[in-house]
């Protein structure tokens, strides 16, 4: 893997960091083709003071602070949507994209919605590990979860858990993608789940269940982040249900 040295720039605007969120929503980033979604990632993180690494394939690895141990959280760069010219509309906390003829299109929000979680976490947090896979979304007869399927496992050594937001809707954490065991039903503190209206569950297949079909040995789970009808036309996001999984997966670093 190749390490990159940040500039420092100057800080963000509240205001900006939402537009982050849009300017990545207008990034196209086709399964396959995340070099755009790549450097706007690494621009967006030009202002703090980290490592990045890149492998042979895609993954970016990212390293914030000195510590024995380092909490964990997990992305996808690509998305399902054919290339085009995105309007990014936003209607009373509602957000959903528009192409050059007035149609609705994917938003991409899967997974750029836990892409700008990661991003807000490394410029908030001392202390984080991320990574961010491409591939992960299934293309033809090619399966899903590419990038993770060669990540290096090594990077996840001294990583006390990984958290990714790669879940539509606002309630669910993913405790097991399909036949594969993450971590325990009691990994998150009761009243946290409250707190959030979080609650354990099932679910399909994504990054984190990748790497721990491959044997990875520390606690993982994938986190609800306020998208809906992912892989459609009419994809969109609740902002107020981003904002409340931002918060979550901060307490939980936090926390654990």
């Amino acid at each position: 893997m190749r390490g990159m040295p940040n500039k420092r720039q100057p800080l963000l605007s509240k205001e900006n960091i939402m537009e982050q969120l849009f300017r990545l929503y207008k990034t196209n980033s086709l399964s396959g083709n995340e070099v755009e979604i790549r450097s706007l990632i690494k621009e967006m993180l030009a202002d703090v003071d980290l490592e990045i690494q890149t492998d042979f394939i895609g993954n970016m690895y990212i390293t914030k602070g000195k510590a024995d141990n380092y909490p964990c959280v997990a992305a996808h760069m690509d998305e399902v949507h054919e290339p085009c010219q995105r309007s990014i509309i936003e209607t009373d906390g509602l957000v959903y994209a528009i192409n050059e003829k007035g149609e609705q299109v994917g938003l991409g929000a899967d997974d750029k919605n836990g892409i700008w979680i990661a991003i807000r976490l490394l410029h908030e947090l001392p202390i984080l590990k991320a990574v961010f896979f491409v591939e992960e979304e299934k293309k033809g007869d090619l399966s899903g979860c590419r990038g993770a399927h060669v990540a290096d496992l090594s990077f996840f050594n001294n990583c006390r858990y990984i958290l990714e937001s790669d879940r539509k809707g606002a309630n669910d954490l993913i405790i097991q993608g399909k036949d594969t065991p993450l971590c325990p039903i009691d990994f998150v503190p009761q009243h946290i789940l409250d707190k959030y209206h979080y609650q354990p569950t099932n679910g399909g297949k994504t990054d984190v269940v990748e790497l721990k079909m491959r044997g990875l040995g520390i606690a993982v789970c994938n986190i609800s982040c306020g998208y809906y009808n992912a892989h459609h036309s009419n994809e969109y996001t609740k902002l107020d249900e981003l904002h409340n999984s931002l918060h979550f997966v901060k307490e939980l670093i936090q926390t654990l």
